[in-house]
C-alpha cells in the first residue's frame, strides 16, 4: 500500500505504532456512540486495507476497507480529532479511499453502516456517492426502542443496481 494524496489530507497505511492513538480516539464516549464496526481498526487485519488520515503531518482520523472480497468491501471512517469535524476532511478522505478501492483493487461495490442520528456522517457519505439502501432497527426489545442504523451502498460508475 502506498500513501494517497488529496488536496488537504493524506492517507498513509496504518502501522502498529498507531495503536495508542487509535485507542485514545476509540475510548472517547462521544465517538464510540457512532462507531458501528464490531472490531476496532487494526493494522494486522488480513482482509482489510486501513489508513491513518493526516492533515499535514497531524493525524486526525482513520479509515479503511474491511472484509474485502472479489468485488466489494465494507467501509469505515472515524475522525478522532474533534477539531477536524465539519471541515470536509472526512469526505475528502473517503473520496481518496473510494478511488483507491475502485482503481487499484478493482472493487465495484462498497457498503457501510451508520447511525441514522449521525446526520453529519450521512451527509458526508452522500457527498461521495453513497446512498441509503435500507434502515435497520436493532435492539428494539431494550426499553421499547431500538438503535436505527442505515445501510448505505456505493457502486462504481457504470455499475448497475442489483
Amino acid at each position: 500500500m502506498t500513501e494517497l494524496h488529496g488536496s488537504r489530507v493524506v492517507l498513509r497505511p496504518l502501522r502498529a505504532g498507531d495503536r495508542p492513538l487509535l485507542s485514545r480516539w476509540l475510548s472517547d464516549r462521544e465517538l464510540r456512540r457512532y462507531v458501528t464496526r464490531g472490531r476496532a481498526f487494526s493494522p494486522e487485519a488480513p482482509d482489510s486495507e486501513e489508513f491513518l488520515i493526516l492533515l499535514g503531518s497531524h493525524p486526525i482520523g482513520v479509515c479503511g476497507l474491511f472484509a474485502i472480497e472479489a468485488k466489494g468491501a465494507e467501509v469505515g471512517i472515524v475522525l478522532g480529532e474533534k477539531d477536524a469535524w465539519g471541515h470536509g476532511y472526512g469526505p475528502e478522505a473517503l473520496g481518496l479511499l473510494l478511488r483507491y478501492a475502485h482503481e487499484e483493487l478493482g472493487l465495484t461495490e462498497l457498503s457501510l453502516y451508520v447511525h441514522a442520528a449521525n446526520a453529519r456522517a450521512v451527509r458526508a457519505y452522500e457527498k461521495v456517492g453513497f446512498s441509503v439502501e435500507r434502515r435497520l432497527v436493532l435492539g428494539r426489545w431494550l426499553l421499547g426502542r431500538g438503535q436505527a442504523l442505515l445501510v448505505m451502498r456505493w457502486r462504481a460508475p457504470g455499475e448497475g443496481r442489483t
